[in-house]
């Protein structure tokens, strides 16, 4: 290689792999923003429902706190009542004994006055009977003896009362009234000091509300940094690998289950140099490039390798280290070439070419590669620039193939039940629950972690979709987008193929209808599940409406619906121990799950025809069940029990009503591929924390997010996943009800471990 090529090559080399390390260095400082602003958002978040909480316990101590003054106020009326009730009734004590000694004192003297005057009668009597001076001493005699009697029983009543008085225990009440009131003053006391810390706390916690606020404002702004500088230099790398690097790209795979292939595309070489065909004549095609050679290297091997290597593995005829792509007219508009990643033994496969790395290995996943194209040029180009040297790329950005899970599907998280039980279920691959052939305990985790779904208290907050909205970030949107238009070129194919089929057994189809004239018996063409082609192409082209209908519903949902701050998968799978509740397995039947996801649909519908419609889909599909069973036959022969309904009884395009079946036409294909239905529950307790890892609120809100997630003891297998999260933001949200909390009144809140 020439000195110019050697430095131009450099130059090109180091540019790029100093953006991409720069790329990775604001890639990493973004998602540390990311969780900085998280837990930003969960201590405000946190903060605000203290305050939440605070406000709500300052409503009830204030009620108290005056009730308590209203008892004080009673308490001290009712003591000084009963200290006075102690006082008069001793003077009364003292009055009433007084009062009986001198009525029995006087009571004595009338006595003895009343005996005086009986003596005097006696005499009288003796002497002057029947005299005037007889019937004055008998008058005087007899209102004596009535005024010895009255007086008698005045002593007896001054006694009975001074008796009657003495027995009144106002002492006693009023000891008691006296402990009442230190008793109710000491409780105002504490209810007051309680009061005032309340209110001192309120005071607090507004404060830090508002400092809270404030960091989480920074921290917004500085993700918001971030972002923007990490579109800025993948925006210039981008740039830059178009113009000094072909273009050079490698696209793995998004969707759901194995990733066995990858994509590397890259634009056709062209000459710097406007040449002259010799004789007046044109060039080859392609032309000056004679064959383009893709190589896979590991990434940590690739600043070393050089053209030499790359011409070496060539040269030593190691034809499963390089793929050769010769320029013609599939491929004027630009080289995109799908790789395999292992030999494939299907023969429909064998069209993509299988590619080892430069020293021989197969790809293994998890591990970080890069592609090199090294472009050889013709002989004849070579000689007009008087230069022999062929072009090796700079790198490409490094990737790494990994299987993607499957994500648990919002609409079948069922509410909790009245045990507080959340059930879902999820259609999983049985061999990523096995490695070397063994059946590995919890190599897949699904986590589940309860969003705060309160709009008052996190209003204003930043969310991934707003972040997106601002830095005009549709990388996620064009991956999806990617990913529907490739499954819809698949299931396109498939329906062309079919179509060739068709065309090439045309005659085929004459010869048997011409013996079915004939009386003999009409045969159709039918695969090894019982279709026929017929069939199979409807059954695909209703799966290309469905698939149509949920890219379209993917590029239109660009708002944010819940839970309101900043959450995604990045966050969430490093979630910390404490802020979510591990699922255990369930009970939700298979043909439970799938009828719930009908049953949505049934409900819309609400008609008596429509309702019978699921009963015969469910007789149906008792019937079918099993470990054998038909599934493109099963989805068959539902999809024509739906058309009949939309024909007879709702009217509604078979369009729209495949789109609400997606989901459930999703989850049948995927039991088609092998994939395993695993029921999950989760059941909520006292104890269960929300995903910033403060215990859940009594008749608070809540949004049930679940993150699958590799979890193997071995780190070199979680490597291989690509986790998932559901679909939180069009799940349903629920009122937490705590079993030990009383209606309306929320259980006490416990101080967040998870925060730092």
């Amino acid at each position: 290689m020439s000195s110019y090529n050697e430095n131009l090559h450099s130059g090109v080399v180091s540019s790029l792999s100093a953006q991409e390390l720069d790329l990775q260095n604001v890639e990493a400082k973004l998602e540390a923003s990311m969780f900085s602003l998280y837990y930003a958002q969960g201590a405000r978040i946190t903060t605000a429902e203290d305050l939440e909480i605070t406000t709500a316990k300052y409503a009830y101590e204030k009620k108290v706190h005056e009730q308590a003054i209203i008892d004080s106020d009673l308490s001290t009326n009712v003591l000084q009542s009963a200290n006075n009730a102690k006082d008069y009734t001793a003077k009364s004590v003292t009055n009433t004994s007084v009062a009986a000694a001198n009525v029995q004192i006087a009571a004595n003297a009338i006595l003895k006055l009343a005996s005086d005057a009986g003596s005097i009668f006696s005499i009288v009597n003796a002497a002057d009977y029947d005299t005037d001076i007889y019937a004055q001493s008998n008058k005087a005699y007899v209102l004596m003896n009535d005024t010895a009697y009255d007086a008698e029983q005045a002593s007896q009543h001054s006694m009975e009362a001074s008796a009657a008085i003495a027995e009144v225990t106002t002492n006693t009440l009023a000891d008691k009234a006296t402990v009442t009131d230190t008793s109710i003053k000491d409780l105002l006391g504490v209810l007051t000091q309680q009061f005032n810390d309340t209110t001192t706390l309120l005071a607090t916690q507004s404060a830090e509300l508002a400092d809270a606020n404030t960091k989480e404002k920074a921290a917004e702004g500085e993700l918001e940094d971030y972002s923007v500088s990490y579109n800025a230099t993948l925006e210039a790398y981008n740039l830059n690998n178009s113009e000094l690097n072909l273009n050079l790209e490698v696209t793995t795979p998004i969707n759901i289950g194995n990733h066995d292939t990858y994509t590397v595309s890259f634009n056709n070489y062209k000459s710097a140099f406007n040449l002259q065909a010799p004789d007046g004549g044109s060039f080859p095609l392609g032309y000056p490039v004679q064959n383009y050679y893709i190589m896979l290297v590991e990434n940590s091997k690739s600043s070393t390798f050089s053209t030499n290597d790359a011409e070496g593995l060539i040269t030593e005829g190691y034809a499963n280290r390089y793929i050769t792509i010769t320029p013609s007219d599939d491929n004027k508009d630009g080289i995109v070439q799908q790789i395999a990643i292992k030999k494939s033994e299907d023969k429909d496969q064998n069209s993509i070419p299988y590619l080892q790395d430069s020293e021989g290995k197969d790809l293994t996943k998890g591990k970080e590669y890069v592609i090199f194209v090294l472009t050889v040029f013709t002989m004849q180009y070579k000689k007009s620039i008087n230069n022999f040297d062929d072009y090796l790329s700079a790198p490409s950005m490094m990737f790494s193939l990994k299987n993607q899970l499957n994500s648990v599907d919002s609409g079948g998280i069922v509410p909790p039940d009245a045990n507080n039980v959340i059930q879902f279920g999820v259609f999983e691959n049985p061999a990523y629950l096995q490695v070397a052939g063994k059946e590995m305990l919890n190599n897949i985790e699904y986590r589940c972690v309860f969003l705060p779904n309160n709009k008052e208290l996190v209003r204003g907050l930043l969310t991934d979709e707003e972040l997106k909205y601002i830095d005009e970030e549709v990388k996620d949107r064009e991956q999806l987008t990617k990913l529907y238009d490739t499954k819809i070129k698949e299931v396109q194919a498939k329906i062309e193929a079919l179509k060739g089929t068709n065309t090439t057994n045309q005659t085929q189809a004459k010869v048997a209808k011409e013996t079915a004239k004939a009386g003999s018996k009409k045969t159709s063409k039918s695969n090894s599940s019982g279709i026929s082609d017929a069939q199979r192409e409807k059954l695909l082209n209703n799966q290309l409406t469905v698939l149509k209908k949920q890219k379209a519903a993917v590029i239109a949902n660009e708002a944010h619906i819940q839970p309101g701050f900043f959450f995604n998968l990045t966050i969430s799978q490093d979630i910390p121990a404490g802020s979510y509740t591990d699922a255990s397995e369930g009970t939700m039947t298979l043909l439970a799950y799938l009828m719930r996801q009908a049953n949505e649909v049934w409900d819309k519908l609400g008609d008596d025809k429509a309702k019978k419609l699921n009963s015969d889909i469910t007789n149906y599909s008792k019937k079918k069940s099993g470990p054998n069973v038909d599934v493109e036959q099963f989805m068959q022969d539902i999809i024509n029990m739906i058309e009949s309904v939309i024909q007879e009884v709702v009217k509604k395009s078979l369009e729209n009503l495949l789109a609400d079946f997606g989901q459930l036409i999703r989850d049948l294909i995927l039991l088609s591929r092998g994939y395993k239905f695993y029921p999950k529950q989760v059941t909520l307790a006292p104890e269960t924390t929300d995903n910033f890892g403060n215990r859940l609120i009594n008749l608070n809100s809540y949004i049930p997010a679940v993150i699958s997630i590799s979890n193997n003891p071995d780190e070199s297998i979680n490597t291989q996943f690509t986790n998932a999260l559901s679909d939180f933001q069009h799940t349903d949200a629920f009122k937490y009800q705590d079993p030990y909390a009383k209606s309306g009144v929320a259980y006490p809140k416990q101080t967040s471990i998870n925060q730092s």
